[in-house]
């Protein structure tokens, strides 16, 4: 049972859910461990996050205020997750020095960027698409065990009920395959494997890599035809500027509007890539579906409305 120690303006604030009793308090640096640790530690542990997706990358002041607020069990915790590789340092840097500051305490964290592929095969610090998200997922499993070896068999069988979850909630209908198939799209390069490995679309191009936005803008002012033509051959009959919600939703509205300004029909899309970043939204499968969705619905799939 995933949990969170918080108070009722956090709780407000940052949807955590109601604290429980379980036999090891976990701390997640993001959200999207949060959602994979309580599926592989299920009753067996107690777990929060600790940035909501709006300060993920950034020095927040609503971290300082989380830590603040929960400063016992930030204290008495017993396991830290990470995933390391620079994308969750800040905070990971705001949970040590909170504790060295006010407890004396050092932090030991277990990091998804240190696991090896010897140690899990197929190990991912990527949970964008299904295939990446099983292997996130091993290496979830793999820290917690390392952690609570007690435990170790648990998490490992919640591990394959996960991924048995993942398959049966990520797979494409026949119809999807058919919409979804050769649709063109200009992505953001963070969710572009998601567009593009698991939803089957076809990537013209990404930004800000490799492609510069502002270069993007000026090839297709500089030959709107064969963007045109990229529209007309597509079944959808346009194409799809993907946004990440994460990163900054506006920043390809130049390249949406660019389209539109030579005349290429053209739909504009901000994908989630974190779970909490809609009310709605508190799962990784649940964010998945809801870009799917998304997609969906522009090319007038009644059942993703």
């Amino acid at each position: 049972m995933k949990v969170t120690v918080v108070s009722c303006i956090l709780l407000l604030t940052l949807g955590f859910l109601v604290p429980g009793v379980a036999a090891v308090d976990v701390i997640t640096t993001m959200p999207n461990l949060w959602d994979v640790a309580g599926e592989i530690g299920g009753d067996s542990i107690t777990v929060m996050y600790v940035a909501p997706p709006a300060a993920v990358h950034i020095a927040s002041d609503t971290i300082d205020a989380f830590l603040q607020q929960n400063s016992e069990f930030i204290e008495s915790a017993d396991v830290f997750l990470g995933q390391g590789g620079g994308m969750d340092e800040t905070i990971i840097t705001k949970v040590t020095d909170f504790r060295l500051k006010n407890f004396e305490l050092d932090t030991e964290w277990f990091l998804l960027s240190d696991v090896t592929e010897n140690e899990v095969s197929n190990i991912n610090i990527a949970y964008d698409n299904p295939t990446a998200l099983k292997g996130y997922s091993a290496g979830v499993a793999y820290l917690l065990s390392q952690a609570d070896p007690t435990n170790e068999e648990l998490y490992q069988e919640n591990l394959e009920k996960y991924i048995a979850k993942i398959d049966a909630e990520t797979a494409l209908t026949g119809k999807e395959k058919e919409l979804l198939s050769e649709i063109p799209i200009i992505a953001h390069f963070r969710i572009q494997n998601q567009a593009v490995n698991w939803l089957g679309m076809n990537p013209i191009d990404t930004y800000p890599q490799p492609t510069a936005v502002i270069t993007l803008i000026d090839e297709i002012h500089a030959d709107p035809s064969k963007y045109k033509e990229i529209a007309s051959a597509s079944p959808s009959g346009k194409i799809f500027v993907i946004e990440n919600s994460v990163a900054g939703s506006q920043m390809a509205v130049g390249i949406h509007e660019a389209l539109k300004d030579v005349g290429v029909p053209t739909e504009r899309i901000i994908f989630l890539n974190l779970p909490k970043t809609e009310p709605s939204v508190d799962t990784i499968l649940e964010y998945y579906a809801y870009n799917k969705d998304l997609i969906l619905y522009e090319l007038g799939y009644e059942e993703a409305e």
